[in-house]
């Protein structure tokens, strides 16, 4: 039986951030990615059970088809692959994220306001084929694909995505892109919890591998009081937790839609590796999912779990206590639940 994934995201580049692109691309690499913490962080994983990471490559390595992608401080080749064998030297795999998301792709520059064209067709393709080979043929490449809806690019100045039947057109052909390698595409869950009748229509189970995420409880006695989280509030939804008068930070509209769609579309054969994270701050979190992924889901369509704590790679006091948080957590609850 083959050995279940327990992995970490982390960024390379912040350019996958929306809005935080322009503030990103102003600063050098070096700035948002410290070289000696995440060697640390590769040792931590290790310590901490897991044998993947998934590295948000995006714009922070250099490309020879669409040099134009990359930053210009971005890390050669030759250092990915260093960190492939340093990865591979701890029992770790690294696979690449490369989100193409119309929310998170302003890492592509110019080729982001071309969606759907034959243009972006041949950029993305390269991309994704620099990438395979690049990363020493990795089993996966994930893709992200989340989020892209005008309700996330409502404040840009320049607003692009697509929808319905065009969205799984691009979804579809981007996992192609993928699959013609011999990897398997891995995305957010966004798309199948959002249409899910167009998901089932245009993506099969044997074309890609679902990334659940919920950052919060699960288990109803673990769920939190609305004011005890003015934090998380704010950040998410400012006021309209008071319009919609409700108790807990879990009667939120994704987090009841998660609940609803997750389990009842395992049963047409998708197989899951659930997310979790530190970044809502709640401590039930990574255990949450672990408990009702075993309980609840088929087993054999579970193949891992991972964390995103959603961070810069630097050393200030938020990032270094989301890692030592998530290496805990996650290392708790996985010896916890699965032994």
């Amino acid at each position: 039986m083959k050995e279940k994934i327990w992995g970490l995201l982390v960024h390379l580049s912040g350019s996958f951030s929306g809005g935080g692109y322009a503030k990103w691309q102003s600063l050098p690499l070096t700035e948002y990615f410290d070289e000696s913490l995440w060697r640390e962080v590769v040792d931590s994983a290790a310590a901490a059970g897991m044998n993947t990471i998934i590295l948000e490559s995006i714009d922070g390595v250099k490309y020879d088809s669409h040099p134009e992608v990359s930053r210009s401080d971005a890390y050669s080749k030759e250092w990915v692959k260093e960190q492939v064998k340093l990865c591979r030297e701890r029992g770790i795999a690294l696979i690449p994220k490369i989100n193409f998301s119309a929310t998170h792709d302003m890492w592509l520059g110019e080729y982001a306001r071309m969606l759907s064209t034959s243009i972006y067709y041949k950029v993305v393709k390269n991309l994704i084929e620099e990438t395979y080979e690049m990363f020493e043929h990795p089993a996966y490449i994930h893709l992200g694909m989340d989020e892209e809806s005008f309700q996330y690019l409502a404040k840009r100045d320049f607003v692009t995505y697509r929808s319905g039947e065009l969205y799984f057109h691009d979804l579809k052909y981007l996992c192609d892109c993928v699959n013609a390698l011999g990897a398997k595409p891995w995305i957010w869950s966004s798309p199948m919890y959002d249409m899910p009748e167009l998901f089932l229509k245009h993506i099969s189970p044997d074309e890609v591998i679902i990334n659940p995420y919920n950052y919060n409880a699960l288990i109803p006695a673990h769920y939190t009081p609305v004011e005890s989280r003015a934090e998380y509030v704010t950040y998410y939804n400012e006021d309209k937790y008071k319009e919609m008068g409700i108790r807990f930070v879990e009667e939120d509209p994704y987090l009841v839609n998660f609940r609803l769609k997750s389990l009842p579309m395992m049963e047409y054969g998708y197989k899951y590796i659930p997310c979790a994270s530190v970044f809502n701050r709640c401590d039930y979190n990574t255990e949450d999912i672990m408990t009702y992924y075993k309980k609840y889901a088929n087993d054999s369509q579970i193949l891992g779990y991972i964390t995103a704590p959603w961070i810069s790679m630097t050393r200030n006091e938020r990032s270094l206590t989301y890692l030592e948080e998530s290496f805990r957590f996650f290392k708790e609850a996985k010896e916890k639940i699965y032994g």
